[in-house]
């Protein structure tokens, strides 16, 4: 269904009142200019694997004749590999792999027939991520692709720094189209997520100064005895607090609009996260350190894949391995530590509650003793 509008590409050769077109996804990283481009022929495209050339980028010559041609061939139903515009473009142009590699005339001059683009007009985003630089012998290194997970393109920004180059793709976008108002939704979160977080330290002070029962336990209620506690229910009561913590991280990354810089984005995503974990161990009156620890690790994750400083993919791959093995010990922690506090919660204090029932009016006997 994602390539349900691509074929809307062919719509470029209905632009005759141009000589030339260079046709581009939205994902293209431009590294340096690329005007020779203009220079080729009537159609011209760059092969990412020895049998497929990539439409994310690709030259035409305007033609009413071809468009009417790639109407009808759309109408019989010609073969199409993949059901989008690189299937049928490949079908249509099927003897582009035997034409000769594009070359620019050094005099300026446009050249006539089919031409197969050199590597580096359309260099494969994970090409970059084995070395962190581009060596790619075989043409300029000009543009880059991103043919990758539909939700980790370069676009949305939570793809850096998973992908280093979404950063650099953001960085073209801010110097050109901007982000509109994306900037004023993220400043109002924010505030919503800081008044948040000090209304939760308010209260928790005013119940601590109060030696009031934590606002959990007083909505729960108190059980009559530890043995009339079903099985479920004390799971449900021990599980809801990591339910609510997981909670705390997936409502701001929804909130989050999807396309905003990575560094807006993520700042606001662990604002939000850290607000709503200081509502949960508030209102649950969870231990403090184990509360935030998911938080931290989420924290140092970000920190271990954004650093920029590795030498190449390799090392950066086993610095993030390594420091989620060294992380998973303290998840766990974590989470005993948690289940523990909630076990407290459901027996003993229940438990407490049938040893120490009200205390009942005392006869005259008693008191005079």
């Amino acid at each position: 269904m994602r390539f349900m509008f691509t074929l809307n590409k062919i719509y470029a050769w209905s632009l005759v009142d141009y000589d030339r077109v260079v046709m581009l996804d939205a994902d293209n990283l431009f590294l340096q200019k690329t005007d020779e481009l203009f220079q080729c022929g009537q159609f011209c495209a760059a092969f990412i694997n020895p049998c497929i050339f990539h439409t994310g980028l690709f030259v035409l010559q305007p033609s009413r004749e071809t468009f009417s041609d790639l109407l009808h061939e759309i109408e019989i139903g010609r073969t199409n590999a993949d059901g989008a515009d690189q299937g049928f473009l490949m079908a249509y142009f099927d003897d582009l792999l035997e034409r000769p590699l594009f070359r620019p005339p050094s005099n300026g001059s446009k050249l006539n027939g089919y031409y197969r683009l050199p590597l580096g007009y359309q260099m494969d985003a994970s090409y970059f991520y084995l070395r962190l630089r581009w060596n790619v012998p075989c043409g300029p290194n000009s543009v880059i692709t991103f043919p990758s997970l539909p939700r980790l393109k370069p676009w949305y920004w939570w793809s850096w720094p998973i992908l280093p180059l979404g950063l650099s793709w953001h960085e073209q976008r801010r110097t050109t189209i901007g982000y509109g108002t994306q900037a004023s939704i993220l400043a109002m979160e924010g505030l919503v997520y800081l008044g948040t977080m000090l209304l939760a330290s308010i209260v928790r002070c005013r119940i601590l100064q109060s030696e009031k029962i934590p606002l959990f336990r007083s909505l729960v209620g108190r059980a009559t005895c530890p043995e009339r506690i079903s099985y479920f229910y004390s799971v449900i009561l021990k599980m809801t607090p990591i339910l609510a913590m997981a909670g705390c991280f997936l409502f701001p990354f929804l909130l989050v609009p999807a396309t905003v810089h990575p560094l807006m984005g993520w700042a606001i995503f662990l604002l939000g996260s850290v607000s709503l974990l200081v509502v949960v161990i508030n209102f649950f009156q969870l231990p403090i350190l184990a509360g935030m620890t998911p938080w931290l690790g989420v924290v140092g994750t970000f920190s271990v894949m954004a650093f920029p400083f590795y030498s190449n993919g390799v090392i950066r791959i086993l610095s993030i391995v390594t420091y989620e093995c060294l992380l998973a010990p303290f998840l766990w922690w974590a989470f005993t530590e948690l289940t523990a506090n909630r076990e407290v919660t459901v027996v003993r204090e229940p438990l407490m509650a049938w040893i120490s029932p009200k205390a009942e009016p005392q006869s005259e006997v008693m008191k005079l003793c």
